[in-house]
């Protein structure tokens, strides 16, 4: 099953900021929405990393980021270009990796 990995405030803020497609996977180990897609997760990450840079962002860990994107709903995922954001999915409800999936291949178009 896929760990998310750790990061501090300033890692998630240097991901968010790197040149490019970047998509952050928003979680916390206590959110049942969040453990219900982990098994999924290695996958949507592998599809994603093809066109983009993926990280992980822990929504207690990583509060100050959480707070300034006015993220309050997990899991979620945000996809970043070139350090704004284009699109999130994501707002507390439990996703299925279709719908992951088909957000992701609509932000390509």
């Amino acid at each position: 099953m896929y760990q998310p990995v750790k990061n501090t405030n300033a890692v998630v803020t240097e991901n968010i900021h790197k040149p490019g497609r970047n998509v952050m996977f928003l979680s916390a180990d206590w959110c049942g929405d969040c453990r219900a897609i982990k098994p999924f997760i290695q996958n949507i990450k592998d599809t994603v990393s093809q066109t983009a840079n993926w990280f992980d962002a822990d929504r207690d860990d990583n509060l100050d980021v959480a707070t300034a994107y006015n993220l309050r709903g997990i899991p979620s995922f945000v996809l970043f270009e070139n350090g704004k954001e284009i699109s999130r999915i994501g707002h507390g409800e439990r996703l299925t990796p279709k719908q992951i999936l088909d957000w992701y291949q609509r932000t390509l178009n």
